[in-house]
């Protein structure tokens, strides 16, 4: 039985996606019921789940596709990586630590591409990293792109109590300058400094360098500085 719910749960999304899209001003619930056959109660939860994520948006009446659906088809694009690499080589030579270009897709960091340190004691990032209770630099950015009511929602969902107000302090201050930090947060001994590229009003990627906490803590205000000029630089030459 749960496994059928599920999936009629996950086909039921996947529908209210479809017409989402499909519909060029948008759709409301009451249509959206009427088209699927199902009732709004049961509709409801999905679309406040899937705006929560970003694959649709909600203006208080219709529903239309979110940026997520447009970050997760560009994933496998390399248009953004070859423009990219040089700053991030020139990252890695200057600092010797690992660089790295990801985007979160709904609640998932994707790396991009990463351009790793030649130093025997290095991060190596994965290729996919999950939501966890413990945000890193780069998810931390794209928190900051949310409104205050979705901020206070993936809080409560995801961050121990402990945690909480320390978080929303360090998502305030990266609206504010566009780069955030990791304090060994996801990892233990392990720091990070990202900057986001921001083209128009829309954050494209996030550029950030991580490496054992005693090599970045040292050189955070170095690091942030040298980070955001080549992540400014890069959104210049998307904007060509």
């Amino acid at each position: 039985m749960a496994d059928s719910e599920g999936h009629r749960a996950v086909s039921r999304a996947l529908h209210a996606l479809e017409l989402a899209a499909a519909s060029k001003d948008g759709i409301t619930l009451g249509e959206l019921a009427h088209q699927m056959g199902a009732a709004k109660s049961s509709l409801h939860p999905l679309l406040k789940a899937l705006v929560f994520r970003g694959y649709l948006t909600y203006d208080g009446s219709r529903y239309r596709t979110g940026p997520s659906i447009g970050a997760l088809a560009a994933v496998d694009s390399p248009s953004i990586v070859p423009i990219a690499q040089p700053f991030m080589d020139d990252l890695v030579r200057q600092f010797e630590e690992t660089v790295m270009l990801g985007r979160v897709v709904g609640e998932t960091l994707i790396y991009l591409h990463n351009v790793e340190s030649n130093q025997v004691v290095r991060y190596s990032p994965p290729r996919v990293r999950p939501p966890s209770d413990h945000p890193s630099s780069i998810e931390k950015l794209y928190l900051a792109q949310r409104d205050d009511e979705q901020i206070d929602l993936y809080i409560r969902e995801h961050i121990h109590p402990s945690k909480q107000e320390g978080l929303r302090a360090e998502i305030i201050e990266a609206r504010a300058t566009g780069v955030a930090f990791n304090h060994g947060d996801t990892f233990p001994d392990l720091s990070a400094v990202a900057s986001g590229i921001v083209v128009g009003k829309s954050l494209a990627a996030c550029l950030a360098i991580g490496g054992p906490s005693r090599r970045i803590e040292s050189r955070l205000d170095e690091l942030a500085s040298a980070t955001t000029y080549a992540a400014n630089s890069i959104a210049k030459l998307l904007l060509r």
